[in-house]
């Protein structure tokens, strides 16, 4: 625990603006040493201490510079068959849509006409089918993972990310009712549609993701100990399959 609250002491002065490469100087030693559950100790100490979820992001993007990609202990650590290995593969789909997202709505932007036939629309018509799925998907963590959660340190963290996942939601399903509808846009009213959705959706379902993969499972993983437990999540979950896999198209 001393060491998570040294931890917890860097990732203040990171907070208070100090310079991450000295500070990486000065606690070389330390952070040579550094583990998963070191990190998420000191996290964990650092929301029992007041820290909002907003602010603990803020430190974490600003503390990976410091460590690099430790986060990616979280996936190293995990079993094969374990349910936050699926979550995680599933982020890493809707990450790869969101990607796809981004370019197929350049091309949209460029194309000099859209109908229904073209490569364009039949694109982003298959990404917004996965896209759908996320819903599946954030209602696997609502159901099995976040009650769960209730009484540890995390319980504040699964509150600001379930209210998230309704506005991705909505967000999302304004993505498929602008697809499904396309007849009923004239082609530039469609484009701006189009644009104005895709610039809202990638970031946020990202920084949900980013929060999800280095804040809330990484603790969720430290504090919940019992193997049974996680073995009933995975239980539970298996009925809906790989859910960014899974997905059938919006609009056939």
């Amino acid at each position: 625990m001393e060491k998570a609250r040294k931890l917890a002491e860097i990732l203040g002065r990171v907070r208070d603006g100090e310079d991450p490469a000295k500070i990486r100087t000065q606690s070389r030693q330390l952070l040579s040493t550094l583990r998963l559950r070191d990190i998420t100790r000191a996290q964990k100490y650092l929301l029992g201490s007041g820290l909002s979820l907003s602010q603990l992001r803020t430190l974490v993007y600003a503390f990976a510079s410091i460590l690099g990609d430790q986060f990616a202990l979280l996936r190293a650590n995990l079993p094969t068959g374990h349910p936050v290995r699926r979550i995680i593969a599933e982020h890493e789909m809707f990450e790869c849509f969101l990607a796809d997202l981004v370019d197929v709505n350049e091309e949209i932007q460029q194309a000099e006409r859209i109908t229904e036939l073209s490569s364009e629309f039949r694109k982003l018509e298959h990404i917004a089918g996965h896209l759908q799925a996320k819903d599946l998907h954030d209602q696997r963590e609502d159901d099995l993972i976040f009650p769960i959660l209730e009484n540890y340190p995390c319980s504040s963290i699964c509150g600001v990310l379930q209210k998230a996942h309704w506005k991705i939601k909505n967000m999302v399903g304004n993505l498929t009712m602008a697809v499904n509808n396309f007849r009923q846009f004239e082609p530039e009213q469609f484009k701006i549609q189009i644009d104005t959705l895709s610039s809202a959706i990638v970031p946020i379902i990202r920084e949900h993701i980013f929060q999800e993969d280095n804040i809330l499972y990484p603790i969720a993983l430290d504090v919940i100990t019992d193997d049974k437990i996680w073995y009933r999540v995975k239980q539970l979950g298996e009925e809906m399959g790989y859910c960014a896999f899974d997905a059938q198209p919006c609009c056939t």
